[in-house]
């Protein structure tokens, strides 16, 4: 009898156990739940940081931790918002513009293409949207810079072209104009292990990216968002 009591008493102690164990997770998944959908209200209405390279000679190398934590001076990323982080540069430039872009930021309706920032800059956007600028580099498509509008200084968006013979690459940049300052990241996060020896990166500059042997190209777009 004695015997059937204690197993009784265990049984009774382990079902409350259980259910506290599955009230907290219940409960720990609602906060969570609340609290993303918080961060994303407070995403379309609170821009993340803009970032600024003052004091910095040439061009600062930061880990991805050091990039997120100066992203994230106004509020937390949201959960698409890493998920663009991850996607590299042109992850990064999506964020920034804020259109919900998950693949080329010069995909986004109306956007435009210059050779030379001051003619970004330029640009004038209807309704009080704020004009967005970022940094494409790759190939010339037709192997040379092409001739901007006399009118406008516009140059068509396929100006550049991310993939030659046997080569496929590309860069993108934001350019924060209140910082006048650029920045952009290596490459996509790779995820362990290969992140242990090629880690995400980003690059703060008050110039552009340098352009490379295998990136030689370079236009400035505008978003007005």
């Amino acid at each position: 009898m004695r015997k059937f009591a204690l197993i009784a008493v265990a049984a009774v102690v382990i079902s409350v156990a259980v259910w506290s164990v599955t009230s907290w997770r219940n409960r720990h998944s609602e906060e969570n739940t609340h609290l993303q959908t918080g961060s994303t209200v407070a995403a379309d209405r609170v821009p993340l940081a803009p970032l600024d390279a003052h004091g910095v000679s040439a061009v600062l190398e930061i880990s991805k931790d050091e990039l997120v934590r100066l992203m994230t001076k106004t509020r937390p990323l949201t959960r698409d918002e890493k998920v663009n982080l991850d996607r590299g540069c042109p992850g990064f430039v999506c964020m920034y513009q804020r259109l919900g872009l998950k693949r080329w930021p010069e995909a986004a309706r109306g956007t435009r293409a210059y050779l030379h920032l001051e003619d970004a800059l330029a640009r004038g956007c209807p309704n009080d949207q704020e004009n967005f600028i970022f940094v494409k580099q790759a190939w010339w498509e037709s192997g040379k810079p092409p001739a901007p509008n006399p009118t406008n200084a516009e140059v068509p968006l396929n100006s550049i072209t991310r993939a030659m013979p046997g080569w496929y690459s590309f860069n993108y940049a934001v350019y924060f104009p209140t910082t006048k300052t650029y920045v952009w990241i290596n490459h996509r996060e790779y995820g362990f292990p290969i992140n242990l020896i090629k880690p995400m990166k980003a690059n703060i500059s008050l110039s552009p990216p340098p352009l490379e042997e295998y990136r030689p190209a370079q236009i400035y777009c505008s978003t007005c968002r």
